[in-house]
């Protein structure tokens, strides 16, 4: 055996021991590859091709429609080199231009996105274990710059991981000197990408600038050390991650429109697992978090209720008693409106006492008219009215911005969103409690309140009782 072929072996062997130690691949179920062109991807195609020659392996080319002049070259090169390992070959279009513009993202983030999607429904469509990719450690390395630069806490400074649900990262401990050597020895062609070059790209100032900088000046070994303190942060990110996963598990409730987190069960913990909850959670409810909306959640905490923070794609975090609410006022994204997850109903006439459902609020209002007795002014949950008082037809709406009554007990009119600000009644619950009105005046806010005006007096002989109920 030739040298050349003696230090491909043992690359192909190394790599193949780090799979087995991280529990990558298996030897029977499809391997999907993405396969760009470039020397990283088609280095790994031919080693996973050499170290699982029985698995079925299927070369997935992204064409991104950003470079029309070089993407038919790349793309041919990668179906010949698909052929020549013995695996299916597979092209994938997208359209980043429209992606960007929807999402209003990067052209690199849209791209990514998109190639991801596009590996995963290949992935899904052959029923394959997993989604191979090409990233080196000098990636890793350029990789925990890019964050550091953008601003990330420790889990992005802990860079990418070897595995993140059906993502592989085969090659991380290999360097791109490595992989280029493999490919020359093996007599193996690529494609270089000429966005490579762009230094309107960060990464790409990053690796042809920032890196040779810092190892020219500063530190010989700079790729080391920054792979070095990824996988020691990666370690520590695993730990937090438990912990605060824990903490998620008994704080916050969940479904498909909000997330309740109770405070009460994390007054106790340290701010490292509060910052990392109030993270977990953003993650959750699908809004990317930066450092400073992480911080003003932390100050939410301890705000009054009513308080609110603005986080991304329009999510908001309301703070109401020993809660903060998390939810989205509306399906527009970047939504600047009110915060407070409005229910409402239409205006509903009342002609005669009897049950009405307001299932848009999830309650029902019970009026009955009858006989007057002391012992009913005891009742809990209950409004009793002067019958002489008011008159039929009633009408149940929403109270209107600005509108006063006059709350029974107090020396004067108050407005009614003071009132209910008074009564400590959440901001996201003011809509539960409409206003009853006869003749166009409010006789009370129901099931809090009676207008002063509809008291029951000392020749009061008949009453309407009023209760206010979930369903």
């Amino acid at each position: 055996m030739t040298r050349a072929a003696t230090w491909s072996r043992l690359l192909e062997k190394r790599i193949r021991h780090f799979l087995l130690e991280k529990e990558l691949v298996n030897d029977k179920q499809a391997i999907v590859i993405a396969v760009s062109g470039g020397s990283d991807s088609v280095a790994l195609l031919h080693i996973l091709s050499a170290l699982y020659s029985e698995n079925k392996r299927i070369a997935v080319y992204v064409d991104h429609g950003l470079r029309p002049h070089e993407t038919p070259a790349e793309q041919k090169l990668v179906e010949a080199l698909a052929n020549e390992c013995s695996a299916t070959f597979v092209a994938f279009s997208v359209d980043v231009t429209k992606e960007q513009k929807e999402r209003k993202c990067s052209p690199e983030e849209a791209a990514r996105n998109l190639r991801y999607q596009a590996l995963e429904n290949i992935r899904e469509q052959y029923h394959a274990q997993c989604i191979a990719v090409g990233h080196t450690s000098d990636d890793q390395a350029e990789e925990v710059l890019l964050r550091l630069i953008r601003g990330s806490g420790s889990a992005g400074l802990s860079g990418m991981a070897v595995k993140n649900e059906f993502i592989i990262r085969p090659l991380l401990n290999e360097s791109k000197e490595a992989l280029r050597d493999y490919l020359k020895k093996q007599k193996l062609s690529y494609c270089e990408d000429s966005s490579n070059s762009d230094l309107r790209f960060l990464r790409n100032k990053i690796r042809r600038d920032l890196l040779p900088n810092l190892e020219q000046s500063y530190n010989p070994s700079m790729r080391e050390t920054l792979i070095q303190t990824a996988s020691i942060l990666a370690e520590e990110n695993r730990l937090l991650d438990s912990l605060s996963e824990k903490v998620f598990q008994q704080s916050c409730i969940s479904d498909k429109e909000q997330l309740t987190l109770h405070l009460s069960t994390i007054s106790s913990e340290d701010i490292a697992i509060k910052r990392r909850l109030f993270e977990k959670i953003c993650w959750q409810m699908s809004a990317k978090p930066s450092f400073k909306q992480i911080s003003n959640l932390l100050n939410l905490v301890n705000l009054q209720n009513g308080s609110e923070s603005h986080l991304a794609n329009g999510l908001r975090a309301i703070k109401q008693e020993q809660n903060i609410l998390f939810h989205y006022p509306s399906n527009e994204p970047g939504y600047r409106g009110s915060a407070v997850p409005l229910k409402s109903f239409a205006t509903i006439t009342i002609p005669t006492p009897g049950t009405y459902v307001i299932p848009e609020l999830g309650f029902e209002l019970h009026i009955r008219q009858t006989d007057f007795h002391e012992s009913m002014l005891l009742q809990t949950n209950t409004q009793i009215l002067d019958d002489a008082s008011v008159s039929f037809p009633l009408t149940l709406r929403h109270h209107l911005d600005g509108e006063t009554f006059h709350p029974l007990g107090s020396p004067g009119s108050k407005k009614i969103s003071r009132f209910l600000t008074d009564q400590k009644i959440a901001i996201t619950e003011k809509k539960n409690y409409p206003v009853l009105l006869a003749n166009k005046t409010i006789v009370a806010v129901v099931g809090l309140r009676i207008d002063h005006s509809c008291r029951i007096r000392a020749n009061s002989s008949t009453c309407l009782q009023l209760q206010w109920k979930k369903v």
